[in-house]
């Protein structure tokens, strides 16, 4: 870095510490009142924005805001807003009181007898507010209607003991937002419009208290709410669903009654015609490859095809019920691993119900009535072209090859093309992990391998490499994970399968998946130029593909500031895009109104809180400002973030992020915590909330009260990580140091939470620069881990060393002499730093046994070593009270080390058994 660029740096630091004046530092009662700002969506015109404004604990608010006169209209503790296809109607659920909620919690009800939430109705035209009490759900149409649907537990329709029952069906409440008219169907287990909003399907649940009631399956039309009942007094029947254009209906049901196991069912299809005639029962029933009888079951969920003309079904092995007469107490309880089985018992069981659920893909045609089952093996998963539209079906099947998957994250996966309409197979061959698809309109299928895209020409059976002849990198050579190369990434694809669009370093190009054109540079080399990173940003969800002269919106990075924007592009121009604003900030959540140029987004820094900010048109620097989530920001001494760069040990530059004070006094000294995980710099400009710790320490928080925070960007040599680490972040905390002598060297501490967590393990083994480290949920052994199990999947972490995050590169019996070098354990005798480890015992990524091994042998030698462990938490701390009490606990701890406060009681005493959730030991 050039002295200049130091000196002002120095002289920013000073300068903002001098312009603060006396502000508080943030302090644990800081956390519950700090608020979070959603950007939860825009009408179809763009005329009426909706956000929400909502505390960490307490009430919130919802906002409907006028974007053409800005009038705003409030609904206190609202959520799940959305907006009537015509722009008229604003509609939300709204929360129970926090209060009220918290205190029948406290007074141990059960969760029927908790405050419900309610309904607002919201008249955009005048501004009136309706609020409709015992709200469970809603719904309205997609693309019109004037109708809402919503699942009351009003006592007004049903008995409250009937209603507090777990398995009574709701009634459903049908009200004309104009008039106000309303209608109650009773007994409604699933219901939801047609896109039109003109229809409303429904499926009733007979009850055993109510001898009027009965099972089946209705339609309402409207707006006359006549019902027409299509189906009734089956045993079971599925959720009802429309066709894209509401004129079909198709829907499960079954008179088996069993009780575990197989519901035997059918498909039932009917046109909604005038008048309407009964439906039409469609039975399937097919052998499996394995010999296995295959029926629709109670998990089938058919589907239309985008144009209606078939219905995709399902069907699954038949699985026998429960046998009554076997007696629990006198069975065992057992799992049987198989070498190789494709899946693991974990595996298994944590996929049971995915398993239990799973049918197999029947495409049925309505005008032939002709079935075609499109797969039968278990692990195999199908996308049908152009919506289920087209001929072809691209199936992926991993099971020849599951087993490799425990080490080879890009284990081959066979595709094939399978005839929706006769059943012929076409295999296409192998490719890694599977990562094939097919173009919108189902002409290619397109997949990435050997550092190229390639496509298969449906039609004429032409395999093309689309990036031979591309003049820059499609895939990432700067990824240092010893597993092959992947690809930048894909954005979208043109109109009528023209192009696909892919990403480089910089910029988005076309590529022919006829290979005929040359490819295309769709942002004009601009991003190359200017060491720019452009990105495709989708806001419609139903957009499909982008039209030669469409606008594209683009989301910027710029590689060399880590300055963040927004831009515009015009495919098929090939000229560069319009960057309108490219700045300090980050640009989250933005969102597009359908019909218009009207834009949302929150924008964010370090020391600018998450806000709300709207534009009408396509300059985004003239965007105004829409909330003032946290102005209590401005009584707090925050911090500012600055880019620094070095030298590693090894001559290599690096980069980072110093945050520190806003009162920063040049003439004192400050501790330092060094917080680690892979690479941060990219997030120069992120805005890191206050709150309680996840199970790493608040930036914000910290840096209040008077630390400096430095967040090294680190870069791996294969087989080194732990090395890697040293390399990096030692030799930038020397740097630190050294550049800024307000940092106090002998008061440096490190942090890190998994991935980081390991590498503080490791650096307290390597160095005795720093006076105290907190490791959350590390990896201690890594032979041991290697043949450990990921529990929250099932899957084994061996790829993880072989390929993934801690970048081995090799098996256990290929290099044992790497783990051991990697692991801290071997090296636990070399510890001379205090060292705080958090590591809960549900984690489902690292197994907390790795926590206790690095525990147990520093307690063993005798070093200064404590553990949280959080009980029933996962690998990071997900409740609130839990969130709270680290917070505390990790202060304390970096307190006494880095600022010689006293030992707390927790540390010096401990908690006695006994007296385990009475005291804290604060």
């Amino acid at each position: 870095m050039k002295t200049g660029h130091i000196a002002l740096i120095i002289a920013g630091f000073a300068v903002a510490g001098v312009a603060t004046g006396t502000k508080k530092a943030l302090d644990h009662t800081s956390f519950d009142n700090w608020k979070s700002v959603r950007n939860t969506g825009l009408s179809d015109s763009g005329e009426w924005a909706a956000y929400s404004v909502d505390p960490q604990e307490g009430d919130g608010c919802l906002y409907f805001y006028n974007t053409r006169t800005k009038k705003q209209i409030a609904i206190p503790r609202g959520y799940q807003a959305s907006f009537t296809a015509d722009g008229k109607w604003g509609i939300s659920l709204v929360k129970a009181e926090y209060a009220k909620t918290r205190k029948a919690k406290i007074d141990k009800k059960k969760d029927l007898d908790l405050p419900q939430d309610s309904l607002a109705i919201v008249n955009l035209s005048t501004g009136g507010v309706e609020k409709i009490a015992y709200v469970l759900s809603y719904k309205i149409g997609m693309k019109g209607g004037d109708w809402i649907a919503f699942s009351s537990c009003d006592t007004t329709y049903l008995p409250a003991k009937i209603l507090k029952e777990k398995e009574v069906a709701k009634p459903l409440v049908l009200r004309h937002l104009p008039s106000g008219v309303t209608k109650v169907t009773k007994w409604v287990e699933n219901y939801g419009f047609d896109r039109s909003g003109s229809k409303i399907a429904v499926s009733t649940k007979k009850c055993d208290k109510d001898s009027l009631s009965s099972s089946g399956v209705g339609v309402i039309l409207l707006p006359d709410t006549s019902y027409v009942i299509l189906d009734r007094d089956k045993k079971f029947y599925g959720s009802p669903v429309f066709d894209h254009d509401g004129s079909q209906l198709a829907y499960v049901a079954s008179d088996d009654s069993a009780k575990s196991g197989t519901v035997h069912a059918s498909i039932y299809h009917a046109r909604l015609e005038n008048p309407m005639k009964s439906p039409r029962e469609i039975k399937s029933m097919f052998m499996s490859a394995a010999g296995d009888t295959l029926v629709p079951n109670q998990y089938t969920k058919p589907v239309f095809s985008r144009n209606g003309q078939r219905l995709i079904s399902g069907v699954a092995p038949i699985i026998a019920p429960d046998d009554m007469t076997i007696v629990d107490f006198e069975n065992p309880a057992l799992d049987i691993w198989r070498w190789d089985a494709p899946m693991t018992p974990p595996q298994e069981l944590k996929n049971v119900g995915k398993v239990r659920e799973k049918n197999y893909p029947v495409v049925i045609d309505l005008g032939t009535m002709h079935q075609t089952l499109v797969y039968s093996a278990p692990l195999a998963t199908a996308e049908g072209a152009d919506r289920w539209d087209g001929d072809w079906a691209l199936v992926k099947d991993p099971t020849a090859d599951a087993v490799e998957g425990q080490w080879n994250y890009f284990s081959p996966v066979e595709i094939s093309l399978v005839n929706v309409n006769d059943g012929r197979k076409r295999v296409l061959g192998k490719v890694p992990a599977g990562i094939a698809s097919l173009s919108p309109g189902g002409k290619y299928v397109t997949w990435f391998d050997d550092r190229n895209y390639y496509s298969y020409n449906i039609s004429t059976g032409d395999t093309v490499n689309m990036t031979a002849s591309m003049p820059v990198l499609v895939w990432n050579d700067e990824d240092d994970h010893p597993m092959p190369a992947e690809p930048w990434g894909g954005a979208c694809w043109s109109a009528d399968d023209e192009a696909m669009l892919i990403y480089d370093k910089f910029d988005i190009w076309a590529v022919d998946p006829q290979g005929k054109r040359k490819p295309e540079c769709v942002t004009g080399g601009e991003g190359r130029k200017r060491n720019l990173r452009f990105r495709y940003l989708k806001t419609d969800p139903e957009e499909r593909f982008v039209k030669r002269g469409g606008e594209m919106l683009l989301e910027v990075f710029d590689y060399t500031d880590k300055y963040n924007g927004l831009a515009t592009a015009v495919y098929g121009k090939n000229v560069k895009p319009a960057l309108t604003v490219l700045d300090g900030h980050a640009y989250t959540q933005v969102r597009k109104a359908l019909d218009r140029n009207v834009y949302t987004w929150q924008r964010a820094n370090f020391s600018e809180s998450p806000d709300i900010w709207l534009c009408r048109g396509n300059d985004f620097g003239k965007a105004l400002q829409l909330t003032d989530a946290n102005p209590q920001m401005k009584d707090y001494n925050w911090g500012t973030a600055q880019l620094v760069k070095w030298r590693a040990y090894d001559g290599k530059e690096s980069e980072g992020v110093l945050y520190v004070p806003e009162n920063l006094d040049p003439s004192k000294k400050y501790p330092m915590l060094c917080v680690f995980y892979e690479t941060g710099s990219e997030d120069l400009y992120r805005h890191y909330t206050m709150e309680p710790s996840w199970s790493w320490v608040n930036y914000p928080f910290y840096v209040s009260r008077g630390y400096v925070i430095f967040v090294p960007d680190i870069h791996y040599a294969p087989g080194l990580p732990g090395e890697s680490c040293y390399n990096y972040v030692c030799s930038g905390a020397e740097e630190m140091c050294r550049r800024y002598p307000w940092i106090d060297k002998e008061r440096i501490g490190i942090d890190g939470q998994s991935w980081g967590g390991y590498q503080t393990a490791y650096l307290v083994t390597r160095t005795d620069m720093f006076a105290c480290a907190g490791s959350g949920a590390p990896v201690a052994n890594m032979t041991s881990a290697f043949g450990g199990i990921r529990w929250e999947s099932g899957d084994s972490r061996q790829a993880q060393y072989e390929q993934g995050q801690s970048r081995i590169g090799r098996n256990l019996w290929e290099a044992p002499e790497l783990y051991i070098q990697n692991s801290p354990l071997f090296h636990a005798d070399r510890v001379t730093t205090p060292l705080l480890i958090m590591h809960n015992d549900q984690d489902g990524a690292v197994p907390w046994y790795q926590g206790i091994e690095m525990f147990m042998a520093l307690r063993r030698l005798q070093k200064p070593v404590w553990m949280l462990q959080y009980n029933g938490e996962a690998h990071n701390i997900r409740a609130r009270k839990n969130r709270k009490d680290i917070t505390v606990r990790l202060q304390q701890f970096f307190d006494h080390y880095l600022k010689g406060d006293p030992m707390p009681k927790w540390m010096k005493e401990g908690i006695p058994a006994v007296r385990k959730g009475q005291e804290l030991g604060y």
